[in-house]
């Protein structure tokens, strides 16, 4: 086994509590506040502002909330999550949230806001326990920009954040609109990483009816690619030049093809993305793009010898129900189809590039 140290997880969850909303929610919203219910089949769900997910159209998890989404107590608990982070080896993690991968998708704006504001306190506080190993990623209410605009500076100048979540689908919106050039131009000039991350809803889930294992499985995975072809294909990379960027929980198998496919439709229709200097395949290993992989893709050679082996970094999931916990850094140092030096830039050097974490 490979022994490396400071590995980091660019992609941890931490899981929001009916606790946490009773204690950080402004009074005027607390009557709307989420709550955990019952539905007919005993499982446990969120009801919001009245309103609970059942059964039916879209990515319905037959699991309860706490089965999907915290299956260690170190979700909500950063005491216990630092000795799960030892037993694994990992040193830091940045951590995305649960319930707040959707808020960006709430009907309500206003009440949208008020959730990104109460759950990134949280977070602040969760993360204050071990605020060397533990670095929250803030939530934005997207559907509404200039709030969205205000929270990003809070989370940045009052509470510290040095990460951003940019869902991939906000209302049919794409990662590459020009609603979030302000986003995007503070984010680099503050020197912020921004993470595209599935949440909220989706390419294709509309699709299926109580079938969530084949929407988790698509879902994530259509949703990077998407979001890479958007970020690539509209010259976004052109216009912020140093702004860090990192697809994530969509695996990495899929970069090859996408390269290739990409660059087709570039050498056939150059005329119709013009803002590109280089070939698409070229932008995959642009300096500030980045991809999460899992440590057991076993076309994660294939895509190293292809993609390069300065794009990819390590995600963790915990405490989600597909995270392999524990497994996710000895998926990797144990692997004996990738170098030392693959290994060391994939759980660590790529991801403090990517962090902008100089020492």
């Amino acid at each position: 086994m490979t022994m490396i140290d400071h590995v980091i997880d660019v992609d941890g969850h931490v899981f929001e509590t009916p606790e946490m909303w009773e204690e950080y929610l402004e009074k005027e919203f607390q009557p709307r506040k989420p709550i955990m219910v019952k539905d007919n089949w005993g499982k446990e769900r969120w009801m919001v502002d009245g309103n609970m997910r059942v059964r039916g159209r879209g990515a319905w998890n037959p699991d309860s909330v706490w089965e999907a989404g915290c299956q260690r107590p170190g979700g909500y608990d950063p005491a216990q999550r630092i000795p799960d982070m030892d037993s694994e080896g990992v040193d830091l993690a940045v951590l995305y949230g649960n319930m707040a991968l959707g808020f960006s998708n709430y009907p309500d704006a206003k009440l949208a806001g008020a959730f990104c504001r109460a759950y990134n306190t949280w977070l602040a506080d969760y993360c204050s326990y071990a605020p060397e190993r533990l670095k929250g990623v803030a939530s934005l209410p997207l559907q509404d920009l200039p709030e969205a605009e205000r929270e990003l500076k809070r989370c940045v100048e009052e509470l510290g954040f040095r990460t951003v979540q940019i869902q991939t689908n906000v209302n049919m919106r794409n990662v590459d609109s020009e609603a979030y050039d302000n986003i995007y131009h503070y984010c680099q000039d503050e020197g912020v990483a921004v993470g595209f991350h599935f949440g909220g809803g989706g390419a294709g889930v509309d699709r299926t009816v109580d079938q969530y294992v084949i929407a988790h499985a698509f879902g994530f995975t259509f949703e990077g690619m998407i979001s890479t072809s958007f970020v690539i294909m509209t010259g976004l990379l052109e216009r912020f030049p140093t702004l860090r960027m990192a697809i994530l929980e969509a695996g990495t198998g899929w970069i090859p093809y996408w390269m290739e496919r990409l660059d087709e439709h570039y050498e056939r229709r150059r005329d119709e993305v013009p803002g590109l200097t280089m070939a698409p395949s070229e932008y995959f290993r642009h300096p500030n793009l980045f991809f999460a992989c899992e440590a057991d893709e076993k076309m994660l050679p294939y895509t190293l010898s292809v993609v390069g082996e300065d794009s990819i970094v390590m995600a963790t999931d915990y405490p989600h129900w597909d995270a392999p916990f524990p497994g996710a850094v000895t998926g990797i140092t144990d692997r004996d189809d990738i170098s030392d030096e693959q290994k060391q830039k994939i759980l660590v050097d790529n991801a403090r590039r990517y962090l902008g974490i100089e020492n």
